[in-house]
């Protein structure tokens, strides 16, 4: 497969929950690096309010938390998926994605973001994923105006 072709696999094994897929896709030093401190992330345990920051932050997710993360707590956070593809675009190793998120959090509220996710494809598996988010909306969305605390736990597999 190619670098795109490759970003599309990854993302339909994300769609169907399937570690082992999304575990073969990924090469086993991938680094996600998300924006530090956002609401997903501290709704899920993995992160705080006050880590928000520039990245590289302690919300990297490494091979094995991006696998727990998309088989098995994804679909556990985000109720009623779907998903919009706007622009799929590839040049060399490197993949850009930007789509539409919908869907509907554990504690009820809507939530619709827009994210733009950077893919360095080596050696045919994904080795980097860079997320550009609207935080401040994300954060307002899943939390309000209440104090940010913990969704659900983060299951490991």
């Amino acid at each position: 497969m190619d670098p795109k072709q490759t970003v599309m696999a990854l993302y339909r094994a994300y769609a169907a929950g399937d570690a082992e897929k999304i575990s073969d896709l990924l090469h086993p030093q991938v680094v996600w690096t998300a924006p530090a401190g956002n609401a997903t992330q501290v709704a899920l345990g993995l992160g705080r309010a006050e880590d928000a920051g520039p990245p590289p932050g302690p919300n990297d997710l490494d091979h094995d938390a991006i696998v727990a993360f998309m088989a098995w707590n994804f679909a556990r956070f985000f109720g009623g998926v779907e998903n919009t593809f706007r622009t799929v675009v590839a040049e060399d190793d490197v993949v850009v994605v930007e789509h539409r998120l919908s869907a509907t959090l554990p504690n009820g509220r809507p939530y619709v973001n827009d994210y733009c996710f950077v893919y360095e494809v080596k050696q045919g598996k994904v080795w980097r994923i860079r997320e550009y988010m609207d935080t401040r909306g994300g954060w307002f969305q899943v939390f309000g105006e209440d104090k940010p605390v913990q969704l659900i736990e983060f299951v490991h597999g």
